[in-house]
């Protein structure tokens, strides 16, 4: 590739081009399509190339400026004299598009090729080697983005004392602060960026091969994160034994294909590691939830003990299809889910006896089995936030790039039930043809006639306090309630907007299940409230706890902790309904009164300069409970501005330090967490409150990032 400076007359600047491998462009026209092997084009020459292809695949070369142009300057001409003469025939860019874009290797030159090519005007043929050109392309990308990386890291260890580099080098321990500049220039969480880095890093020094064959778009990202994930445990000889197995294959297997591969490689080079890594990752079982896209969730376990899983998973598919047989209708994953949740709950759906099933009387004459009793909400959930990203398992597909597909096990028994349910649809109608109508009662859905038939069982309703354990557990009491966090905007809770409520550990929710659970709370004395009032813009003005009533002795635990609605000032005098539950009654004067408080503060504050008036200062190091409550409001998360921890689990640190006169007071106090703190501590890092809620951070090389206040709805 060539720099030149125009120096014309007319205009200055910076002008670029490179140039074209015309051998590798020639020898891609020798041969037929790809797609077309069986019928070579005999009567086509390679130099068959059309004037507006090859005038497009070299942009602005200067003919003077490199022999080699001239050569194929030259050579260009001969071909149009050949096509003049009949020696030759003009073949149309459309059709040769997808076959040099297939052979030209992964490269400028094949990102010039295929900006010449618009996809409305290729042959049928080249559709599918172009989609794999611009696949190679993206590998390429991605490779040169890992590798400014990898380079960001190893400089950040090189500068840092206590980490260093090797001879080559390769960091001896990925550095933190290079993890965060990553994170700000690339706009990833932490645990993204980390991630990120640690993957460019092992590409560079320890996965070379994996990493040249990225570059070269033999395989794309999925896959080299694959290779890189599934041999992190290993030792460096051992871990290059594996990708030299897997490597040369794994462009060409799916990535189910290729995570099977690796499994067995990664067992049979280190069958004693294999095992002990095992047991270790058994003691890291955990079981998650977070928040699906559609409103929904997903509660998994993992890491757990494999045949215990599977022997798991048997009960639930047995039971699902017990259910079925008795008349429940839902297809079999539906009806897995309703035993999962039932299981766990204690509270079963209430499944009918078969239509010639005896009557369901017990032996002793009593009454018939009834459907079980009103159930409480899901198990409690650890008080923690949401993840940066739903943590994935192994054959979750979230966990890959979209080409990806989940691996089904080898030995399901009933495979069909994976694909839609196959072992649902019922038997073919007597005179041989399908019968869409049965499929549908079957599976619960919608007959020919638009009625629904065999309806599944709903889902276990949540009540406002959480029950005991079950029966096998000596009817254990839950320790403590109250590990659900729900916000909802006021103007959602009295159904005057559509405004989502927001819950711990799943996100935003719709209006309707926000209300659901105020509703709970406002049943259950225990339930703390409060009221954030805010600005026109959604910002926090002012905090305020409401009083909660008498809570009786020996009562259930909640199922909520607390309730927060957010509130704009313009409505706190606005006319409301005078049946409000007695909680809401309750929030609401409180937020006229932390309204009224907050106002008056504003017009001081506005008057002060830098924007505060240090009203709410303390002379001590550690915030007094209201100011923190503030703090906490106002930051909602870490002050980073890619992370999203919230504010409650942070540390309120002082912008300016308190030894070094800082104020403990709002304009120099900010939630950040743990690990923020730290960078923030760091000595090439700056962070500056430049008012308050807004935070300026400054990276090592000079880079500067701000986040802004958090806002509400309301």
């Amino acid at each position: 590739m060539r720099r030149t400076v125009d120096e014309g007359p007319q205009k200055q600047g910076l002008s670029w081009s490179w140039e074209l491998d015309f051998d590798a462009l020639l020898a891609a026209l020798s041969e037929p399509a790809p797609w077309n092997r069986q019928d070579p084009r005999a009567s086509v020459p390679a130099q068959a190339q059309a004037p507006e292809a090859a005038s497009a695949a070299d942009p602005a070369v200067d003919p003077a400026a490199d022999d080699a142009v001239d050569l194929a300057g030259a050579e260009f001409a001969e071909l149009l004299g050949a096509i003049d003469e009949g020696r030759a025939c003009e073949v149309p860019l459309t059709e040769l598009a997808g076959l040099i874009a297939e052979s030209l290797p992964t490269g400028p030159d094949l990102a010039a090729w295929l900006a010449t090519s618009s996809a409305g005007e290729l042959e049928d043929g080249a559709l599918a080697g172009m989609a794999t050109a611009y696949r190679r392309l993206a590998s390429w990308a991605q490779a040169g983005e890992l590798a400014v990386v990898a380079e960001l890291a190893s400089r950040s260890a090189a500068a840092d004392d206590q980490i260093g580099v090797g001879e080559d080098g390769r960091p001896a321990r990925l550095p933190d602060e290079a993890c965060a500049q990553v994170s700000l220039a690339l706009t990833m969480s932490h645990a993204s960026a980390s991630w990120w880095s640690d993957l460019a890093v092992t590409l560079r020094w320890r996965l070379v091969a994996t990493g040249a064959a990225l570059a070269a778009g033999q395989i794309d990202l999925g896959r080299a994160r694959l290779i890189a994930d599934a041999t992190a445990a290993l030792d460096d000889e051992t871990a290059r034994a594996v990708e030299a197995k897997i490597l040369s294959g794994a462009g060409d297997k799916t990535t189910a294909q290729l995570r099977a591969a690796l499994r067995r490689a990664v067992i049979a080079a280190d069958p004693e590691g294999a095992e002990r890594r095992r047991e270790e990752a058994e003691l890291r079982a955990k079981v998650s939830l977070y928040p699906d896209q559609d409103g929904t969730a997903s509660l998994a376990g993992y890491s757990l003990p494999s045949i215990t899983a599977a022997a798991a998973m048997a009960r639930i598919t047995a039971l699902a299809r017990a259910m079925k047989a008795a008349g429940a209708g839902g297809g079999i994953d539906l009806l897995r889910a309703q035993v999962f949740l039932g299981l766990l709950l204690g509270t079963l759906p209430y499944t009918p006896p078969a239509a010639d099933a005896p009557p369901d009387s017990p032996p002793d004459g009593g009454p018939p089995d009834a459907p079980p009793a009103d159930p409480s909400d899901f198990p409690p959930a650890a008080a923690d936030d949401p993840p940066n990203f739903p943590p994935a398992a192994a054959d979750d597909p979230r966990d890959f790039p979209p080409n990806s597909e989940p691996e089904l096990p080898p030995d399901d028994p009933d495979p069909g039930d994976h694909r839609g349910g196959l072992a649902d649809r019922a038997p073919p109608a007597a005179n041989g043809e399908h019968d869409p109508g049965a499929d549908a009662a079957s599976r619960g859905g919608p007959d020919r006639g638009g009625s629904w038939s065999r309806p599944p069982p709903a889902w276990p309703r949540i009540g406002a306090s959480i029950p005991p354990g079950p029966g096998v557990m000596g009817g254990l009491l839950p320790a403590g309630g109250g590990l659900i966090d729900v916000q909802v905007p006021w103007s959602t809770l009295t159904g005057d907007s559509g405004e989502p409520g927001y819950l711990s550990r799943i996100g935003p929710i719709t209006g309707a299940q926000a209300r659901e659970l105020a509703d709970l709370a406002a049943r259950d004395a225990a339930a703390r409230w409060r009221v954030i009032v805010t600005d026109t813009q959604g910002r926090t003005q002012a905090v305020a706890s409401v009083a909660r009533g008498k809570t009786g002795t020996g009562s259930p635990p909640g199922l909520v902790r607390r309730v927060t609605l957010t509130i704009c000032k313009d409505r706190l005098n606005m006319p409301y309904n005078e049946n409000l539950p007695t909680a809401l009654r309750r929030a609401l004067r409180s937020a006229v009164l932390a309204g009224e408080r907050a106002g008056q503060r504003a017009a001081v504050d506005a008057a002060a300069a830098g924007g505060c008036a240090h009203e709410q200062e303390s002379p001590s190091y550690r915030p007094p409970p209201t100011l923190r409550e503030f703090i906490t409001a106002r930051d909602v998360t870490c002050r980073f501005p890619t992370c999203r921890q919230p504010s409650w689990r942070c540390d309120l640190d002082h912008s300016v330090p308190y030894h070094k006169g800082g104020r403990t007071c709002a304009c120099n106090l900010g939630g950040l967490c743990r690990f923020h703190h730290q960078i923030k501590q760091h000595r090439l890092w700056e962070l500056m409150q430049q008012m308050p809620g807004t935070f300026v951070w400054t990276t090592p090389a000079g880079r500067v990032y701000t986040a802004e206040p958090d806002r509400y709805a309301a």
